[in-house]
């Protein structure tokens, strides 16, 4: 059967089946190019893109499993989420998504009745481990930045090609904007490419179009299983209702709320080269921002914020604050006034536990922060508090901030979060 007939097949047999219907409306979305250049698959979050020599080297399952792992990376935003953690470590972010999919479909199909991860030499060819099942992304991405990819992983390969070529699309469209896999993939080790400049350079408009668009898809689909009287293992997974009707947990408003803070004055650059990727002979930039990028971080110092509640924040802001390239974090604990002043880099703020002199006090009143801030000209993208809520005046704040609270109490001012 000709390859782009055989890919339309699996394709059209994958939004049928009941393990995928709710991705139907994902799979549709977007341009669909087979190309003859082209090594293997790629995606920008919108399109996707298959190398015809690489499709015909896989089976129908196979194949199927490709063309879900990159309407996962679409259907769950993947490369506009985790764009800032791209710009940190472009390498450990691909393969973290790919681990993450890999593992996700392998327990939606572990039998692979309907699709398989593809295999080389009767070997996996690709990113899986199980070691890695019920973590996230950031999670996976963490591991890895600190033990870098397990045994498990293959060796990268070498000259995976440049080629753009010309195809057909396989759906509306030219279908040809995606690019060639770029330095600090994944490829070697996994079967696909994320094209993140393409995905970067939407504007806002678009990107808000892009997102309203994949919620609108996610809907059809899930409305089309639910006609069918289809449930979905895959669906609940994948978090695909989550997409559309979000109930979001305490660290994601925690991470979004940095994100924001840190980037709206924030660029990347190739002015300054990230040396990272150097020993791999990869141009990549580096964050640039105007003047320092300051965090100050604001516990509480009573006895009720003693243990878990704060470790849960405390572990999530030193990833983001590596995530998002914090140049100086002033960790200040309060209780009727800031106690001695602590200052890390993001470097050391990493292992603050081993430094940091936490003592309870007594009473608490979060107006002396903004007061403490103030009076020693500390300008902070944002100031992430974390108390009980139980305090005495709230302050005034011209800065954004975030309180982490242990109970329901909602601040008056600024974001709240409560720490499950």
């Amino acid at each position: 059967m000709d390859t782009r007939r055989r890919f339309r097949k699996v394709k059209l047999g994958l939004m049928r089946s009941p393990m995928f219907m709710h991705l139907s409306g994902v799979m549709m979305l977007g341009t669909t190019t087979l190309v003859d250049d082209f090594p293997t698959a790629c995606t920008n979050g919108r399109d996707e893109k298959y190398g015809l020599y690489f499709v015909e080297e896989l089976d129908d399952y196979e194949l199927g499993f490709v063309i879900i792992h990159e309407n996962v990376h679409k259907g769950c935003r993947h490369l506009t989420i985790y764009r800032a953690l791209m710009l940190k470590d472009a390498y450990l972010t691909n393969c973290a998504l790919d681990y993450w999919i890999n593992g996700t479909l392998t327990k939606i199909d572990p039998e692979g009745t309907l699709i398989r991860m593809p295999r080389k030499g009767g070997e996996v060819y690709g990113l899986y481990d199980p070691m890695f099942d019920g973590m996230s992304v950031l999670q996976i991405f963490e591991h890895l930045q600190e033990n870098g990819l397990p045994d498990s992983a293959p060796q990268s390969g070498e000259g995976e090609g440049e080629g753009e070529g010309e195809g057909e699309g396989e759906g509306e469209g030219e279908g040809e904007r995606l690019r060639s896999p770029k330095s600090g993939s994944s490829q070697g080790q996994g079967f696909d490419d994320h094209d993140w400049d393409d995905a970067g350079a939407l504007s806002k408009e678009e990107e808000t179009q892009l997102e309203q668009d994949i919620k609108s898809a996610i809907s059809q689909g899930i409305m089309a299983a639910k006609q069918a009287g289809v449930g979905g293992t895959g669906n609940d997974l994948l978090g695909l209702g989550e997409i559309v009707s979000p109930r979001l947990r305490w660290d994601q408003i925690l991470a979004e709320f940095m994100r924001e803070s840190f980037t709206d004055n924030t660029e990347s650059s190739f002015r300054k080269v990230n040396r990272r990727f150097l020993h791999m002979d990869i141009i990549m930039p580096t964050l640039v921002s105007e003047g320092i990028r300051e965090l100050v971080v604001a516990p509480d110092a009573s006895y009720s914020m003693y243990g878990e509640p704060a470790t849960k924040v405390l572990g999530a802001v030193k990833l983001l604050a590596q995530q998002l390239n914090v140049q100086k974090v002033h960790l200040l604990y309060w209780d009727g006034e800031v106690g001695e002043p602590e200052e890390y880099d993001a470097e050391s703020f990493q292992h603050f536990e081993l430094e940091t002199k936490y003592i309870g006090g007594g009473g608490t009143s979060p107006s002396c922060v903004p007061k403490y801030l103030e009076e020693n000209n500390i300008k902070p993208e944002c100031v992430v508090m974390l108390t009980d809520g139980y305090v005495d005046g709230w302050g005034e704040w011209d800065c954004p901030v975030i309180w982490a609270m242990t109970t329901d109490v909602i601040a008056p001012t600024g974001v709240s979060i409560k720490i499950d």
